[in-house]
């Protein structure tokens, strides 16, 4: 068996069975149980290690003392093989009884007690018992730092098994100093590639994003893409996912300058890895694009745009269908150097996009329907922008039909289906209302206003737009006192928004 030799190993355990079954001898029965059991365990069978450590604590429950050192085997045997089935219900008595006999044995402040608490606290976290998780974690960790140097592994490890159940809780504050507190333990135990280590500081990394911790995280990322880049070389994901979020982080604070020079950096990164018309360059080129963007540079920011959408066209002149792998990248392309000429205004360039989008969507509605009802809510803006109230209508009416004929394969929750719905008659109503439509754009704005108030209630600040556009009509057929009250209704909600913005 320590040679790993599996088959062979269980050929002699289960000879020696028949020896101790021949002789009688119960004791030696459940040591050969013992071993065939852990023959199947050492190799992932679980399932099949179980029947044989069952027969063994039968079997000693029978012949030995309570707190007998063989029971204390079979329990911890047994309990691993259901927790690793997820037979959470048979594992946890067995955990139960095993604390008791250590406090008895061995006192409450033993390591081994320690173990099984840790144990118990996986099994409530796998039940989503949070609070009990939590409580068992803490009475560990307790234990261990009562019983080891400040440095040893176990406390790191307890410590990392709190941080997660605060974090479980969304209690990042709490999870993110216990994430802190193991990791200078465990960074001195294992190298950077562990799956235990990279799991830790992921989830420091992600509870500091959402304390918005920005002070923190710029001194942890750098250092995090130091030593990853040294451990693991300059070229290697985890050094590009933590590149990349440095980036993110410095856009939030819009540190535009900063963000710019990690954000050249990937893209040549990507250049040298790729070659220049892959769809990991475009996407640095979008990022790019985004930044100069955000910070006010339009033209640069046009030039990335279009630079990203030449790669994909250069994937669609060798053949790109929907199954290609970057057919649904060379989509978004479209789409943000569309909503990049609508931001700008430039409404003739952006219905361009908005065509070619659709051309290429449009077969494929099943796959894309929320792309595609994006488009049509886009392009149709941009159509009553430039005063196509016609053209802007017959598509609104063709998104409001796809939304009908297919509601449940659109991939949205009933509140976002009616939201999604309410949006469309608004745009609608607003086009109809170009054309002096005003009785049949009134009736469009009662209905989207009973949709979202069904759906989100009457305070929900997605209810302005509706309410704005509403009041304008009202104010063109002079009943001023109604829209009044109206922009009265939208600006609360507005501002009510903010607040909680």
């Amino acid at each position: 068996m320590q040679g790993q030799q599996y088959g062979k190993a269980e050929s002699l355990f289960r000879q020696a069975l028949q020896n101790a079954q021949d002789a009688k001898n119960e004791l030696l029965m459940a040591k050969c149980l013992d071993n065939i059991g852990e023959v199947s365990f050492l190799q992932g069978w679980y399932e099949q290690a179980e029947p044989y450590f069952e027969q063994a604590l039968e079997i000693r429950r029978k012949t030995l003392p309570t707190a007998h050192e063989d029971i204390i085997v079979s329990l911890n045997n047994l309990s691993a093989t259901y927790f690793f089935q997820r037979k959470y219900r048979q594992a946890k008595p067995l955990c139960e009884q095993l604390i008791t006999t250590y406090e008895v044995v061995l006192g409450k402040e033993h390591p081994e007690v320690a173990t099984c608490l840790i144990n118990l606290g996986l099994i409530a976290m796998a039940e989503g018992k949070l609070d009990n998780a939590e409580q068992r974690f803490a009475e560990a960790n307790t234990i261990r730092q009562s019983n080891y140097e400040p440095m040893n592994i176990l406390i790191g490890n307890s410590l990392s098994h709190l941080g997660n159940a605060y974090f479980e809780q969304k209690r990042y504050e709490q999870a993110s100093q216990k994430f802190k507190e193991a990791l200078v333990i465990l960074e001195a135990h294992h190298s950077l590639d562990n799956s235990d280590l990279q799991v830790v500081v992921s989830k420091l990394v992600h509870s500091l994003e959402q304390t918005e911790s920005f002070s923190e995280l710029e001194q942890l990322y750098p250092s995090l893409i130091s030593s990853t880049e040294i451990k693991l070389g300059p070229a290697h994901p985890e050094v590009t996912k933590y590149l990349e979020k440095l980036a993110n982080l410095h856009l939030k604070q819009n540190k535009h300058e900063e963000a710019e020079k990690i954000l050249q950096r990937l893209l040549s990164m990507k250049r040298r890895a790729f070659g220049e018309t892959h769809p990991e360059v475009a996407k640095q080129l979008t990022n790019l694009a985004f930044m100069k963007q955000a910070s006010g540079n339009a033209a640069q920011a046009e030039t990335l745009f279009l630079q990203a959408l030449s790669v994909y066209d250069n994937y669609k002149n060798k053949g790109i269908t929907a199954l290609t792998p970057a057919f649904t990248p060379y989509l978004e392309a479209i789409k943000n150097l569309a909503i990049f000429y609508e931001s700008d205004k430039r409404y003739a360039k952006s219905e361009k996009q908005w065509q070619d989008l659709l051309q290429l969507v449009e077969p494929q509605s099943k796959v894309y329907p929320q792309l595609l009802l994006d488009a049509y809510e886009h392009f149709a803006n941009s159509l009553t922008e430039q005063k196509k109230t016609t053209e802007a209508q017959s598509l609104l009416q063709k998104a409001l039909r796809f939304l009908d004929q297919n509601g449940d394969n659109t991939k949205l929750d009933k509140v976002d289906f009616k939201l999604r719905q309410a949006r469309f008659i608004t745009t609608l109503a607003n086009a109809l209302k170009t054309e002096n439509k005003y009785a049949e754009a009134e009736k469009h704005y009662k209905n989207a206003l009973d949709i979202l108030m069904k759906s989100l209630g009457p305070e929900h600040p997605d209810l302005a737009p509706a309410l704005e556009g509403y009041a304008d009509l009202l104010m063109l057929t002079y009943r001023e006192p109604e829209a009044e009250h109206m922009l009265s209704c939208a600006r609360t909600l507005t501002a009510k928004s903010k607040e909680g913005a």
